[in-house]
């Protein structure tokens, strides 16, 4: 295709040629008139730099990109020129028309089922789209795997009391190849740039999206926001145009790039945290997006499985057993959306306790697992109140005896309970306590199992305690 070149045109009082008439309308017509008189050498055809086609092979006239041209008279205007192309090129080329003329909304062009498609069994469905997910991102197999029953989950989301989300990181590029990929099977899912209260709000709830968020910036607000709305009930206010401020529930399945900052996983309620740095000698993503048809397929087969296993779904009593507090929340969201497969949501439990161990290791090295541990340790030597300074100076005891240097004191103390749910309160001129009733004793071993606290040691003071018996069945 020979590139057309324009001449200087004189400005307004200069000498020259009259300009030719500019016709009005932005049509094919209206640029096949203002470009008649050039030689047919000019008209591009996507042909001219290969060898003629057989005469077998017929030329057809298309419409290409619109381009933007201003006319003589200084106004702007779009036009489509006609291309030459073969017969046997034209799918392409009116693929690449479709795709030069990108719409900027992209909720236009999300994946969307358009009707109901065999799948075969519901390890077959899974095998296919973890296999599509590891070639893609070049995940490690049990990411690829973890990833698989995530997706699997947003086509539940609307019948589950908990919708797990993802927490992803490593670089800018993986995070954008994660998210694309997430895009092509997830349930109406919807790309987020960065998220705000105002993008919260604008949302179209209804649809009951999938959000696959970039936001390498989250802030600290933003990411309890996100990971209290993995749970219904969670009330916040959303402010639409037009309408009242009214108390609005953000519940839906949401992942969410944070680029290398994995401290803020740990803010995150309920997601599951995804590292997705290539293992070392990988080399960079070259991913391409999976074709149309095959994610039209992919989209059309998980919505034949949603219809099919909806009611055992919704009916399911799975129950992970073996996994730290929040792990088990996450699996028994995700096992319940395998249905009639057993054997997979085993394979689920096995994929998930290392993320489970994890989680606990860390746990037991930060301060609220001291400090719990510790007002535990005091309250089973049966002490009707105990001090937020006693509980310091065995934090201090445990740590010196591990051979750390650190010492806390009973300010940090008390603010880290407070922190993982026990609020102090005054107990007169010896300071902030806790007067340990049944009530205060019953939550102080709730938020002991949920540090993975309770029957660590099985000293004198607790081999007895009912309430330790019965938090350790359920951890």
């Amino acid at each position: 295709m020979q590139e057309e070149t324009k001449d200087h045109n004189p400005s307004p009082g200069e000498s020259g040629a009259p300009a030719p008439a500019v016709p009005q309308k932005d049509t094919p017509e209206a640029a096949t008139s203002e470009y008649e008189a050039c030689d047919q050498d000019q008209i591009p055809s996507i042909s001219r730099r290969r060898p003629e086609p057989p005469a077998t092979k017929a030329v057809n006239r298309l419409d290409g990109i619109e381009e933007s041209l201003r006319g003589k008279d200084g106004t702007y205007r779009t036009v489509q020129f006609g291309y030459s192309v073969r017969s046997d090129a034209a799918n392409t080329f009116q693929q690449m028309v479709v795709q030069g003329q990108y719409g900027r909304d992209p909720l236009k062009g999300s994946p969307f089922p358009t009707g109901k498609q065999d799948y075969g069994t519901t390890g077959e469905l899974l095998s296919r789209i973890k296999l599509a997910i590891a070639e893609r991102t070049q995940l490690s197999d049990a990411n690829s795997a973890l990833l698989t029953y995530w997706v699997l989950s947003t086509w539940f989301q609307d019948i589950l009391p908990l919708a797990p989300g993802l927490a992803i990181t490593g670089s800018a590029h993986v995070g954008d190849v994660v998210l694309r990929t997430l895009n092509t099977f997830c349930y109406h899912p919807a790309l987020v740039a960065g998220i705000t209260s105002a993008t919260l709000n604008d949302i179209y709830w209804d649809r009951k999206p999938t959000l696959l968020i970039s936001d390498p910036n989250l802030s600290k607000r933003m990411a309890v926001l996100l990971g209290s709305s993995t749970s219904r009930g969670y009330l916040t206010f959303r402010k639409v145009a037009g309408r009242p401020i009214s108390p609005f529930d953000y519940f839906s399945s949401k992942a969410i790039f944070l680029g290398h900052d994995s401290q803020m996983v740990s803010a995150l309620q309920h997601h599951l945290h995804i590292d997705a740095c290539p293992a070392p000698g990988v080399e960079s993503l070259h991913a391409s997006p999976l074709p149309d048809k095959m994610t039209q397929d992919f989209q059309n087969q998980l919505l034949s499985y949603r219809i099919r296993s909806l009611p055992g779904a919704h009916t399911s009593t799975f129950s992970a057993a073996g996994l730290s507090p929040e792990i088990t929340s996450i699996a028994n969201a995700l096992g319940r959306c395998v249905v009639d497969a057993p054997d997979l949501q085993a394979d689920l439990v096995y994929l998930l306790t290392p993320h489970s161990q994890h989680q606990i290791a860390e746990r037991l090295d930060n301060l609220g697992t001291l400090a719990v541990g510790a007002a535990l340790s005091l309250c089973h030597q049966g002490k009707g109140q105990i001090l937020v300074g006693e509980i310091a100076v065995e934090v201090n005891h445990l740590l010196k005896g591990q051979g750390e240097r650190l010492r806390f004191s009973p300010e940090a103390v008390g603010h880290r309970l407070k922190k993982a749910g026990l609020l102090s309160r005054r107990m007169g001129a010896a300071g902030n306590g806790f007067q340990l009733d049944h009530a205060t004793q019953v939550l102080l071993h709730e938020v002991a199992a949920a540090y993975g606290c309770v029957g660590l040691t099985e000293n004198n003071e607790n081999l007895h305690c009912t309430l330790c018996e019965q938090n350790k069945k359920l951890m």
